[in-house]
């Protein structure tokens, strides 16, 4: 493997350890639990994250482009995935899986050569050569984050400290 692509891959997989960290000890009011109404829930965000991962391995695995960035989304095919917590983190631990794995396989030409045939013009001229390589790793590190701050909203509206950070000196207490 490219010492280049093995270091994208050790991110990887360093950022599912968190992710699947961020569900230690979730309840299932939690996981239907929304800030706000019109907010997104645990559940909604690992639809979304399982939906995603689905296309992102195929980019990789054949440079399918990628849908709403460069082909169109098959809204039946999306509504085709229930709202079943527990199915898609399972599918989505797969399909993470399955996308590190054949990261893994990929030289630094090859995995330009995949970014730009699933990411067409979204990418060409930006620099953006090895998208899929860290396209994946964001998506995932953005919704760990969203994840994270809704448990911590989650208890803290019950008067529970946070689950995430809840000691961290850098954050106000709430009476600054």
């Amino acid at each position: 493997m490219n010492e280049g692509v093995e270091i994208v891959a050790e991110m990887h997989r360093t950022l599912w350890d968190q992710f699947r960290g961020s569900f230690d000890d979730l309840t299932d009011e939690e996981i239907h639990w929304r800030v706000l109404p019109q907010a997104n829930s645990i559940n909604v965000i690992v639809r979304h994250l399982r939906i995603e991962s689905e296309w992102h391995l195929r980019s990789i695995q054949s440079g399918a482009p990628m849908p709403t960035i460069a082909a169109l989304v098959s809204q039946e095919a999306i509504d085709a995935v229930p709202f079943d917590f527990a199915e898609n983190l399972n599918t989505l631990q797969r399909l993470y899986t399955a996308f590190c794995g054949a990261l893994g396989t990929h030289s630094l030409g090859a995995l330009k050569d995949k970014s730009a045939a699933a990411h067409g013009e979204a990418v060409t001229g930006k620099g953006l050569a090895y998208v899929l390589a860290y396209h994946q790793a964001t998506h995932l590190a953005y919704h760990t984050g969203q994840i994270r701050s809704i448990r911590n909203l989650y208890r803290k509206t019950r008067g529970e400290p946070a689950r995430f950070f809840p000691d961290n000196p850098t954050y106000p207490r709430g009476d600054e």
